[in-house]
């Protein structure tokens, strides 16, 4: 083979390597998979204690990995705890999820939370990190982010957004 020719075919394998190496490059990375999203989406009359207003909401059953997982007062560890859902698995329900603190916990981190009502009846939010499935900083899969959720005229501040949104 002459020297021509193997510079030939080697231009042309880099080329080509090249061209593989800008569509790895170039490719979306890979989207982590919540493999235990929350579920079961259900409707239920929920009480607003700041000022009596029911409302009809849905919430969703999430696997938590754990029992005795802590309720905070708001989406940051620094607001206290307000209560804990006894129980793991799935046999607690959330409202909303919304980013707050970032919380790392037994290897994972995130700084998605999650609204609901402790076992002792108190409002408050529980960070994702205790959820089942998902990967670090991904909101679950199967809760709902709130929309729009500031108070409509004529209300002006006497009736506080519901906890489980605020």
């Amino acid at each position: 083979m002459s020297t021509s020719r193997i510079r030939k075919s080697l231009t042309a394998a880099v080329t080509g390597l090249a061209a593989f190496a800008a569509v790895l490059v170039s490719a979306p990375g890979a989207a982590a998979y919540d493999g235990s999203p929350c579920h079961s989406p259900t409707q239920r009359s929920l009480t607003n204690p700041y000022n009596g207003h029911t409302s009809t909401e849905t919430v969703t059953y999430c696997p938590l990995w754990r029992g005795n997982v802590p309720v905070y007062a708001t989406r940051d560890l620094n607001s206290g705890i307000v209560g804990y859902l006894v129980y793991g698995g799935s046999s607690n329900w959330f409202v909303f999820e919304k980013q707050g603190a970032t919380v790392s916990l037994a290897g994972g981190v995130n700084n998605w939370w999650a609204s609901t009502l402790a076992d002792n009846g108190k409002w408050g939010w529980v960070p994702e990190v205790y959820f089942s499935g998902g990967d670090n900083y991904e909101d679950d899969r199967g809760l709902y982010m709130p929309g729009d959720v500031s108070c409509v005229w004529p209300c002006s501040g006497q009736f506080p957004t519901a906890p489980w949104r605020a």
